[in-house]
């Protein structure tokens, strides 16, 4: 099975990779929209994981685009797995509209995205590893596919998450400099996209608080209030510097 994972956060795309590693598959990555249009039309997948929120293409305009060149094709259509960390009820409708085939919640949980793949993608092509159990509730129809919570149990081995943290906070440190120039420059979009993405991914990574201090971020950037989202981001700053000896040790 060959799976093209779309996100501009290569620790997202880390995360994910993670959870898909006890399945025998190839993996190729796009950081962004545009790149990954350019790998679609260069080769065959068999499914897709497209993140929604991207800078420049973002994943509803990605999945259009895709299912564009499929009928251009007159092949069949790929699954898509769209990634969103937005409540995934609200997202579910948009993304369904652009062609995906399932809506899924970041934090990424490994059994809900296991379960998923074997919902969509063809009988044989994914079997589920023998570790990671679907949850109780879980349906292989699609339309429950779209709208999905996400569960809580400690699906990514310690030992992986161990390995990926620090890079995960370096890239965070950057991106957090990056956020505080934006707002000092009153580029509020990029701060909210930025916020958005940590949103989703700091809990993956065992920093709950983190992703808590990006919602709100995200809020704030969002309804263009300075005020507060100099100070939550302030406190998402120093929520990662202190991380960062921890994680190193």
């Amino acid at each position: 099975m060959k799976i093209l994972i779309v996100d501009d956060s290569r620790s997202s795309r880390l995360m994910v990779k993670t959870c898909l590693k006890e399945f025998e598959c190839e993996i190729v990555e796009a950081d962004g929209g545009e790149a990954a249009l350019e790998k679609f039309k260069a080769g065959h997948f068999d499914l897709v994981i497209m993140d929604i929120h991207m800078p420049k293409m973002d994943g509803y305009e990605t999945t259009k685009r895709i299912r564009g060149i499929e009928a251009v094709r007159k092949s069949g259509l790929t699954p898509i797995i769209a990634l969103t960390a937005m409540d995934p009820a609200q997202a579910a409708p948009k993304t369904k509209a652009a062609g995906a085939t399932a809506c899924l919640s970041k934090p990424v949980k490994q059994p809900v995205l296991v379960e998923a793949i074997n919902s969509i993608v063809k009988p044989g092509a994914a079997p589920a590893p023998a570790a990671a159990e679907p949850p109780k509730e879980a349906s292989g129809r699609f339309a429950k596919l779209f709208g999905r919570k996400e569960v809580e149990p400690d699906d990514i081995a310690q030992d992986d998450l161990r390995d990926m943290r620090p890079e995960f906070l370096m890239e965070k440190d950057r991106e957090l400099r990056t956020a505080m120039l934006a707002l000092d420059g009153g580029d509020l979009e990029t701060v909210r996209l930025l916020a958005h993405r940590l949103k989703g991914e700091g809990a993956n990574f065992g920093f709950r608080e983190a992703s808590e201090l990006g919602a709100t971020l995200a809020v704030a950037a969002e309804a263009r209030e300075m005020k507060p989202a100099r100070a939550t981001l302030q406190k998402l700053r120093a929520c990662i510097a202190r991380a960062i000896p921890q994680a190193a040790a």
